[in-house]
């Protein structure tokens, strides 16, 4: 049986791990990227996620860690590229209308605030799914390098559990 203790340990070294990894790679791209051109985009889209990275990058690090959590503790498998793309996947599907939420949050703080903001909110739950996918796949080589430094995340929080269990089992 898995412990909330466990879980919560689990989940917070993730998310504060990948989110440290995402946020230094989303810098150190910034400052080498022709015209700090990180994140993709669409033709005629407000760039909310340009202005505020970390917002977005906090996002996919929260989801990303729920699922790697819930992957490696209920899991015994030997850690693989393939598990890696999986949750990567689910990881985008999970976050993508939590980005499109926040974005169509960012489009009524810079004015566009209509009388059906409630509508306007669930429409980005609907955005997301519908372009979350394509604006990170746009992402090139900031993408690759999540995918990257999600799987050795994953597989040295596999070894520190496995050393963890030899330790208590002794």
């Amino acid at each position: 049986m898995l412990s909330k203790n466990t879980f919560w340990i689990n989940a917070s070294f993730y998310w504060v791990i990948s989110l440290i990894c995402s946020i230094s790679a989303y810098y150190i791209l910034w400052l080498i990227m022709p015209n700090h051109y990180v994140f993709g985009t669409l033709y005629r889209m407000f760039l909310y996620h340009w202005e505020h990275p970390i917002q977005y990058i906090s996002i996919i690090c929260f989801s990303f860690g729920i699922i790697a959590t819930i992957f490696t503790l209920k899991t015994k498998a030997q850690h693989q590229w393939k598990h890696t793309l999986v949750i990567a996947l689910l990881t985008i599907i999970i976050s993508s209308p939590i980005g499109g939420i926040l974005w169509h949050l960012h489009d009524m703080q810079a004015g566009f605030f209509p009388n059906f903001w409630i509508e306007k909110l669930q429409g980005g739950i609907s955005e997301g799914l519908l372009l979350g996918w394509l604006i990170i796949l746009l992402s090139f080589p900031y993408n690759i390098i999540g995918i990257i430094a999600s799987h050795y995340i994953i597989k040295y929080r596999l070894r520190l559990l496995e050393k963890q269990l030899k330790v208590t089992n002794g």
